[in-house]
């Protein structure tokens, strides 16, 4: 019998580095429980003042790669929102950086909200070419 896949939903997206060779490398984390999802520290504001933030592995469903030459602001580095801010749809959990760019991205700046279905991350990747490694 074929195991039924679940949905899952964005839950966190991590800076892994940068490259040699000028990519960043982010891990996208999933959860098929966006209602309960929870971690250490997701209830201070703003999220930069917790060290390491990142949710509680019991919540984390799946984890992609992603390897870009863009670079993300994230929620975890984020100095006036805190987690909960991102849970209610307030602010995103990643953003493309445009700082430094002579003008606004042409096909619009890439962004991920809470709960966003991985089919839907996958896609607003797509549009950028890049994809997840999985």
């Amino acid at each position: 019998m074929e195991e039924e896949l679940k949905d899952v939903f964005l839950l966190f997206v991590r800076l892994i580095g940068e490259e040699n060779d000028g990519y960043y490398r982010y891990e996208f984390m999933f959860t098929d429980n966006p209602d309960e999802a929870w971690g250490d520290g997701f209830e201070y504001k703003p999220c930069c003042l917790v060290k390491d933030l990142i949710p509680s592995d019991e919540y984390i469903t799946e984890v992609h790669i992603v390897k870009t030459k863009i670079k993300f602001d994230l929620i975890q580095d984020n100095c006036c929102f805190g987690m909960q801010d991102c849970m209610d749809g307030i602010v995103a959990v990643a953003h493309e950086n445009i700082d430094g760019l002579d003008e606004y991205p042409e096909n619009g700046r890439l962004f991920f909200m809470f709960g966003e279905s991985l089919d839907d991350v996958e896609e607003k990747l797509a549009k950028k070419n890049i994809l997840m490694i999985n």
